[in-house]
């Protein structure tokens, strides 16, 4: 499928692939030029048994940044071991040498977002230090947190992001939000639990938990939490390099 619509995505409809670089993981792609016709952004599911995950490498053309949904990891670099454990992200600027490995029992599920669309092109990985290639910032590991409505998480202004913005969302009995329309980037929005009401371009979406809406350069969202319900998940963005910043 390949569209500029506002589409919802489920990752149990996709097809998995095991990843290069990593062991004991397998992925599944969920945002990307094939399945909505992304071009700014990708957004996959990878699930990582213990002691395995990503071994060291760095992407220098592309931003990086995951979220722990279950299960706990170490994250390793600029000589740094952090924990990763449910309910943190952790960003990943261009150039950065890093790796990740799962510790927990329970098998890691992480939700990756590469800005622009990685696609597994290996021109876009080195697994080898460069010194042609330098990190453009710090890596970064930050707890979602517990706020209500949309709360900056990772952006230009919280880790010096170029090419990605990332929101939490929370939102409670009858409670509304909207989306502004970005005639610059994408826009990915993520049910973590809960339930949601979408009206894009006067069409409504409902969105059970593990959902993706995909919003198109342009498109609003007017988002409402069911009357008696909640609902938490995330707003993701992403822009060509060669777009103004967000």
């Amino acid at each position: 499928m390949n569209n500029t619509y506002p589409t919802i995505v489920r990752a149990a409809d996709l097809a998995a692939y095991s990843p290069a670089n990593h062991t004991g993981t397998s992925n599944v792609r969920v945002i990307c030029p094939e399945t909505v016709g992304a071009t700014a952004l990708e957004v996959l599911v990878g699930t990582i048994v213990k002691s395995h995950g990503a071994k060291p490498h760095a992407h220098p053309h592309l931003e990086q940044c995951a979220y722990m949904i279950e299960g706990t990891g170490e994250s390793q670099a600029d000589g740094r071991v952090e924990v990763v454990g449910p309910g943190a992200w952790s960003y990943i600027p261009a150039g950065a040498f890093h790796s990740f490995r799962v510790t927990s029992d329970l098998p890691g599920r992480v939700l990756v977002v590469y800005t622009p669309p990685y696609g597994e092109n290996p021109a876009h990985t080195i697994t080898e230090p460069d010194p042609a290639v330098s990190a453009r910032g710090e890596v970064r590991v930050l707890a979602a947190g517990e706020a209500p409505g949309a709360v900056a998480l990772i952006g230009r202004d919280t880790v010096g992001a170029q090419w990605v913005e990332i929101e939490a969302l929370r939102l409670a009995d009858g409670n509304s939000l909207s989306c502004a329309a970005r005639p610059d980037a994408e826009q990915v929005l993520y049910l973590e639990d809960g339930q949601l009401e979408a009206r894009v371009d006067e069409q409504d979406f409902d969105l059970a938990p593990g959902d993706f809406l995909f919003l198109p350069r342009g498109a609003a969202a007017a988002l409402r939490c069911p009357t008696g319900r909640q609902a938490s998940g995330f707003l993701i963005k992403g822009r060509l390099p060669s777009s103004p910043p967000l």
